[in-house]
């Protein structure tokens, strides 16, 4: 068979620190940040730079500006923010924690999906690369960016199709990381700041899997949207387009909403979890998701990597995971869990709520 099976979940969430602290250390560090940030710039200014310019309060030096009346300004509000290591360091670190799980006789890793939105400080890193060369042994790595919070979706439905297509392909780590630095902001419109976090999950295929997380059906969609629109009234298309996918998926595999366990979304759009919650006829669930510390690429590893963890005792369960990408993009999966010690676990999950 070549359903996926998900048989380790490792997370890192760096300590929390006051958004007010963090303010202090980003102007330092734009004070002496890279020359190579400057000439990457420079080199998509005339493409992008409009964008840039129309952004109130350019002041900041070419990042979207932290507005005194965001509700994030609060000083309780705090972001976990990683000071010992890059971003290439916050991947390394989770793929030597998952591989340390696994069996000397394990299969080897065949591919790593390296997931991110935010760049290393070092443009010419190439962090994929590095990950394969961490394994010390020969895979293929590639990266997935640009859709924010749906890239490991979007990885779990490569994984899915490799394993149909390709049939000496048994093993897919995949691993999100994020972190943050100028000269990009954490702060993304009103409701978002963005936490460094980093997170894995090792996807292989059902006969090589003695238990674990079964991928059940995963998809993605791209849904052109205005990000900073507020609807009113009836559903706006991204909320449309993430509840038609999960009833698909639903009704292809002939489930009822009530047979779902429990749902792990994403937070900072209350309007997308009241929705999906609500679908569900289980509004209370949307509670946890409104929050405004976002993980970026890692926010559902880790949100699953704490489901797991408040499941004292596994059993037969099925899980719908959704996340959203603020350029439009929508994913969602159904995972079951099959048996009580079904994967391997290795957290290191500080609260983000």
């Amino acid at each position: 068979m070549n359903q996926p099976v998900i048989t380790a979940v490792t997370t890192w969430v760096p300590d929390a620190i006051p958004l007010s602290q963090w303010a202090a250390i980003e102007s330092a560090l734009r004070a002496t940040r890279y020359s190579g940030w400057d000439a990457w710039a420079k080199s998509w200014h005339p493409d992008y730079g409009h964008w840039l310019e129309a952004w109130p309060g350019r002041e900041t030096g070419g990042s979207p500006p932290m507005h005194p009346n965001l509700p994030t300004s609060d000083p309780t509000c705090a972001v976990p923010v990683e000071t010992g290591t890059d971003l290439s360091g916050l991947a390394a670190k989770v793929t030597h924690a998952i591989c340390a799980t696994r069996p000397p006789d394990a299969r080897p890793i065949d591919v790593i999906a390296f997931c991110h939105s935010s760049l290393a400080e070092h443009v010419s890193a190439t962090v994929a690369g590095r990950l394969c060369a961490e394994i010390g042994a020969p895979c293929f790595s590639f990266s997935l960016s640009q859709q924010h919070g749906v890239s490991p979706f979007t990885a779990l439905r490569l994984a899915s199709d490799l394993f149909t297509a390709e049939p000496d392909v048994h093993t897919i780590l995949i691993v999100a990381a994020e972190k943050w630095s100028p000269p990009f902001s954490r702060i993304c419109g009103p409701d978002m700041v963005h936490g460094d976090a980093a997170g894995a999950v090792l996807v292989e295929r059902t006969g090589d899997a003695a238990g674990g997380l079964q991928l059940l059906d995963v998809a993605v969609r791209h849904v052109p949207v205005d990000v900073w629109h507020r609807a009113t009234g009836v559903p706006d298309a991204r909320t449309f387009t993430l509840l038609s996918m999960i009833d698909f998926l639903l009704a292809r595999h002939g489930l009822r909403h009530r047979e779902i366990d429990e749902i792990v979304g994403q937070p900072c759009v209350p309007s997308l979890a009241d929705a999906v919650c609500g679908h569900f006829g289980r509004p209370d669930a949307a509670v946890q998701h409104q929050v405004g510390i976002h993980l970026g690429a890692a926010d559902s590893i880790v949100r699953l990597a704490q489901a797991l963890s408040r499941a004292a005792c596994l059993r037969t369960r099925r899980m719908l995971l959704w996340g959203y990408g603020i350029g439009g993009f929508v994913g969602t999966a159904l995972l079951e869990a099959d048996g009580a010690s079904f994967l391997s676990r290795q957290d290191h999950v500080r609260s983000v709520s």
